[in-house]
């Protein structure tokens, strides 16, 4: 805000510049209105729009544009949102009914005035508004910028002149303005002269959903944050709605709808990168604060295009419109309105186009969930075939990699002498070799061993650190066949997501498997295990008690206990433990996620309702 006495003036003239269509601007010029009070409200907007603005404004929060069709044959568009400053001040106007004036002149430019926003207004809520403009003006002074006065700017200080003489006014004026103003108040020659009657056509549209998430400046969910507090952002001077809080909720609101989308979930570790990516992306860009595209480049790099997509979504999203407009709706692109466009291809998973046409019947509604999880007892269950082939392929082929870590362990590497054995060893020969210039060979174990049981944990439960226990099924299946192990595990309720007829969804947060199958009891209930610390400990404990190899494979975050490695000792077996992280996260996923179906006979349809 800059405050100007005018010789001619009776009463001062308040100048509220703006960025446009900006979060900290917008909060501050509301906030500025409310405590200046002011008698009237001049906009630099030209006077032949002000029927169709005004009406544009009343449809709030419904977003519209104006669409201004001149004589010659050019094209304007007007878009009216909550964080246009112009229509926050006509809201101001309308609702404690002050005067508003319409002070712009279309004219030719005679020459652009660039502004040097070397400060961002992120800093205006702690610096405040006035201070926040003051700063930026003295900085153009002082890098010398004296802009010459154009016609339009000499106008509108020639008419808030006028206006100063009949009352306190608070003028809305871009910031690219407020030299040229600022100059020609210094000596206004009073010659306000009519402007060039327009011929125009104006059209009043409402703003398309896509274009809503395309063209504005700022994302659409705090155009919807921003309206939602209006009341509280006007009337409490010390609130603040912070840009960095709510780019927070938007990631916070992606990662849980990417979790529900895809079962894939973030850890603290992925959204650390995350932070460290943004950080070091910022400081290459040389900016303090991100954009839009910022963010999603950045959650693109830890959780591939989906999460990238949800980030997009959720941040774009605006939901906010008023009963009864009944304007036609108008698709704009950004090219249309000549913005400046930052392109980021995003691949999304798709269904097979085939796959499709066998119209999948997942897609049900609400009500029909409600009406199968209720129909859901639970009583006589079993599983989904082809996710048990996934889960026995995946024992297999990490059974092959612990036993690589068993063979490795089992290589003896010697100097030669007298036989190449099994060959050279070609990296410690040469890592001896020029202090002792020796050929070393290799000799590689031939064993049968073979990984009796596997034990895998994705998460730990209960919560280590906060007790929490978010897997509450316990449970053991039989392998229905020689080809299939029998299995323990712990995993989320299967009545709490019910997706069809006898087929519930669940997720795994640890499991054993252990063959040949039909000889485990129930794990859980077994007071043989009863000394384990937590559910990941007892399938262990289960998995060496039953493996009939001396081999017990366990992939988890953190290595397994010494108590469990004794206990393995004393029945003659070794924990061969590999990090979980050595393993593809997509494939975790693919495993984690499985189906329970209420008899044999909803197989037979299982496939209509499950997507794999």
């Amino acid at each position: 805000m800059l405050k100007i006495n005018l010789k001619q003036g009776k009463f001062p003239l308040f100048l509220l510049p703006f960025f446009p269509e900006n979060l900290e601007i917008t909060q501050g010029i509301s906030k500025e209105l409310h405590r200046l009070n002011p008698e009237a409200v001049a906009l630099v907007l030209p006077p032949f729009i002000k029927e169709k603005w005004l009406s544009a404004v009343k449809t709030l929060p419904t977003i519209t544009t104006l669409e201004i069709n001149y004589q010659d044959g050019s094209l304007e568009y007007l878009i009216v949102s909550p964080l246009c400053p112009l229509a926050e001040a006509s809201r101001y106007a309308l609702e404690y009914k002050k005067d508003l004036f319409f002070i712009d002149v279309p004219c030719q430019e005679e020459g652009s005035f660039e502004i040097d926003k070397f400060l961002s207004p992120y800093f205006l809520p702690a610096m405040g508004y006035q201070t926040y403009t003051q700063t930026l003006i003295s900085g153009w002074g002082n890098q010398g910028v004296i802009p010459e006065v154009r016609i339009k700017e000499r106008y509108i200080a020639n008419k808030v002149a006028q206006l100063a003489k009949e009352g306190l006014v608070a003028v809305v004026l871009p910031y690219a303005f407020v030299l040229g103003v600022l100059k020609a108040l210094e000596n206004p020659d009073n010659l306000c002269f009519f402007p060039q009657k327009q011929q125009v056509e104006i059209n009043l549209y409402r703003l398309h959903p896509q274009s809503i998430r395309e063209i504005l400046s700022e994302p659409g969910f705090f155009h919807q944050v921003y309206e939602e507090n209006r009341e509280r952002i006007s009337e409490d001077p010390s609130f603040w709605i912070d840009r960095v809080s709510l780019w927070e909720e938007v990631l916070s609101k992606a990662i849980t709808k990417f979790k529900d989308e895809t079962g894939s979930e973030l850890s603290p570790k992925d959204l650390k990168v995350l932070g460290q990516f943004l950080r070091n992306y910022l400081l290459v860009k040389g900016v303090f604060l991100p954009e839009l595209f910022d963010l999603i480049v950045a959650a693109r790099g830890i959780g591939g295009d989906e999460f990238a997509f949800w980030v997009w979504e959720m941040a774009t999203a605006y939901e906010l419109k008023k009963e009864g407009i009944a304007y036609p709706e108008i698709k704009l692109s950004p090219e249309e309105l000549n913005l400046p466009v930052k392109r980021l291809r995003l691949f999304r998973k798709v269904k097979n186009i085939r796959a499709g046409l066998r119209f999948l019947k997942k897609f049900t509604s609400r009500e029909e969930r409600k009406t199968f999880a209720q129909k859901f007892s639970g009583k006589t269950i079993c599983s989904f075939p082809p996710e048990d082939i996934v889960v026995e392929t995946f024992g297999k082929k990490a059974s092959e990699k612990g036993l690589k870590v068993i063979t490795e362990n089992l290589k003896k590497i010697e100097p030669f002498i007298s036989s190449l054995k099994d060959g050279l060893d070609i990296r410690e020969t040469i890592r001896n070799w020029v202090f002792k210039e020796t050929i070393y060979i290799k000799e590689d174990p031939q064993t049968s061993s073979k990984i009796g049981s596997l034990v895998i944990i994705f998460e730990e439960d209960p919560d280590p650190i906060s007790g929490e226990e978010k897997y509450p099924w316990n449970f053991t299946w039989h392998g229905e066949h020689h080809q299939e192990s029998d299995m323990a595990f712990y995993a989320t309720d299967p009545k709490e997501k019910v997706i069809g007829p006898g087929i519930a969804r669940a997720k795994y947060g640890g499991f054993m498997l252990t063959y040949p199958p039909k000889r485990v009891y129930d794990i859980w209930t077994d007071p043989l295990f009863s000394l384990a610390e937590n559910k990941a400990e007892r399938l262990l404990l289960a998995g060496i008690d039953y493996s009939l190899e001396k081999y017990v494979l366990y992939i988890a975050k953190k290595p397994p206990s010494s108590f469990t490695k004794n206990w393995a000792y004393r029945q003659g077996k070794k924990v061969i433990f590999l990090p979980i992280g050595s393993f593809s996260k997509n494939l975790l996923e693919k495993i984690r996620i499985f189906h329970v179906l209420e008899g044999a006979h909803v197989r037979k349809y299982a496939h209509k309702f499950i997507d794999k």
